[in-house]
C-alpha cells in the first residue's frame, strides 16, 4: 500500500519540471533564430597569407624543436591577439545620425547629412568605413570613410541616397568595418538607427498634347473676373477705378485710360481622379506604376500653372487648392496609393476633370 504514493507522488512534479524544459527550450530557439553576431570578422588577402605562414612556422617549430621558431610563432599569435584589441578599440563608442532630405522622389538622387561622433574619452578611431545596410536592395548608398576620429570628436558628411520605388521605406541602419591597425582582419560592427522614409512617385512629364486639350476644349472652366494677378480684360478707365490699375500701353495706343481687369482668385480648378481598382492583368503592376507617374506629373503641371487641383481614389478625396503644400500631399497619398477591390469592369484610368461652371472629363 505504502508503494503506490511514493510512486505516484513526484509524477505531477516531473511533469512540471518537463513542461518547464521544453518552454525554455523553445524560448532558446527563438533567441537562436532572432540572435545577430556583435562583431563580424573575416580575413583579408593579407591575413590568408599571414595565417597560412603561421601554420607553416608552427609545424616546422614542433618538427624540428627549434627555439627561435617557437619564438616567432609566439610573436605571430601576439599580432593577431594585438590586432582584436585595437581594432576592437578602434569600432567601439562611435555614434551615427542620419538627416534626410524632406522630399524624395523615385530614381533620383538625394544628399543625406551623416553626424559620426566618437565618444570615447581618449582612445580615437582609425581607418572606419560606413555603409547603409541595404535588406532588399531597395536603395542604394552613398559609403563613406574616415582616416581618424579623435576622441570626444565629431565629423559631418554628406552622401547621396537613391531610392528605386515609390513608397515608405525602412533604413535599418549601418555597417562600420576596419582594417586597423595591420589589415590582415576585417571587423566590423553593426548600428542601429531605423528611420522611415516616405519617396514620391517619380514625375512624369505631362504630354504636351493632354495639356493642349485641357485648355483648348470646351471642358475647360471658364475665367471669372476677381483680384487675383491674372489678367481677365483690358476696358476702359473710369473715375470709380483705381489709378494703379491703368494700363499704360493700352492707353498710349488708344490715347484714352484704358484700365486692368484680374481673373477671380480660385477660379481655375481641377481635380484628377485616380480609379485604382485592381484588374487581373499580367501587365497590371507595370501600367499601375505608368498611372501612379502620370498623375504626379498631372498634379505638379496644373499646380505650377496656378490651378487649384483635387485628387481622388477608390479610398480617399482631397479638396481642391493650390500651391505646394498641396503638391506634396497629392503625392504623398500617390506613394502610398495601392490597387483596391472595385469594378473590375471599368479600366484601370487617371482623369482630369474641371470643376468649373462647364464640367468634363479628359481620359488618360
Amino acid at each position: 500500500m505504502s508503494i503506490h504514493p511514493t510512486l505516484s507522488a513526484p509524477l505531477p512534479w516531473l511533469t512540471a519540471a518537463a513542461k518547464l524544459l521544453a518552454r525554455k527550450k523553445q524560448i532558446s530557439k527563438h533567441r537562436v533564430s532572432s540572435f545577430i553576431l556583435p562583431r563580424t570578422l573575416s580575413f583579408t588577402k593579407e591575413g590568408k597569407r599571414f595565417i597560412a605562414i603561421l601554420f607553416v612556422i608552427g609545424i616546422a617549430a614542433i618538427n624540428t624543436g627549434n627555439n627561435l621558431l617557437y619564438l616567432v610563432v609566439a610573436m605571430m599569435l601576439s599580432i593577431i591577439v594585438i590586432s582584436g584589441i585595437l581594432s576592437e578599440s578602434t569600432l567601439r563608442g562611435i555614434e551615427l545620425k542620419r538627416t534626410m532630405p524632406g522630399h524624395i522622389f523615385a530614381g533620383r538622387p538625394v544628399t543625406a547629412r551623416w553626424s559620426i561622433s566618437n565618444i570615447k574619452r581618449v582612445f580615437p578611431s582609425f581607418s572606419v568605413s560606413i555603409d547603409e545596410i541595404s535588406a532588399n536592395n531597395e536603395f542604394t548608398a552613398e559609403s563613406g570613410y574616415i582616416i581618424k576620429l579623435p576622441a570626444r570628436a565629431s565629423v559631418t558628411h554628406t552622401h547621396s541616397y537613391t531610392f528605386n520605388n515609390r513608397g515608405l521605406h525602412k533604413l535599418e541602419g549601418f555597417k562600420i568595418k576596419t582594417r586597423f591597425p595591420f589589415g590582415f582582419f576585417l571587423k566590423g560592427r553593426r548600428l542601429f538607427a531605423t528611420a522611415d522614409v516616405l519617396v514620391y512617385p517619380n514625375i512624369k512629364p505631362l504630354r504636351q498634347t493632354i495639356a493642349a486639350g485641357f485648355f483648348k476644349s470646351g471642358e475647360a472652366p471658364e475665367r471669372i473676373k476677381g483680384h487675383s494677378a491674372n489678367l481677365y480684360n483690358i476696358r476702359d478707365y473710369t473715375l470709380m477705378d483705381d489709378s494703379r490699375i491703368i494700363h499704360w500701353k493700352s492707353t498710349a495706343k488708344t490715347a484714352r485710360l484704358m484700365a486692368k481687369e484680374f481673373e477671380q482668385e480660385g477660379g481655375k480648378r481641377v481635380k484628377i481622379v485616380f480609379y485604382n481598382a485592381m484588374v487581373s492583368d499580367a501587365d497590371f503592376n507595370d501600367k499601375f506604376e505608368d498611372l501612379v507617374e502620370e498623375a504626379a506629373g498631372m498634379a505638379d503641371y496644373f499646380i505650377r500653372t496656378g490651378f487649384e487641383v483635387g485628387f481622388k481614389t477608390l479610398t480617399l478625396e482631397l479638396p481642391c487648392r493650390s500651391g505646394k503644400e498641396q503638391l506634396y500631399r497629392i503625392l504623398r497619398e500617390l506613394a502610398l496609393i495601392k490597387p483596391v477591390a472595385g469594378d473590375k469592369t471599368a479600366p484601370l484610368s487617371v482623369k482630369l476633370v474641371p470643376t468649373g461652371s462647364k464640367q468634363g472629363v479628359i481620359s488618360q
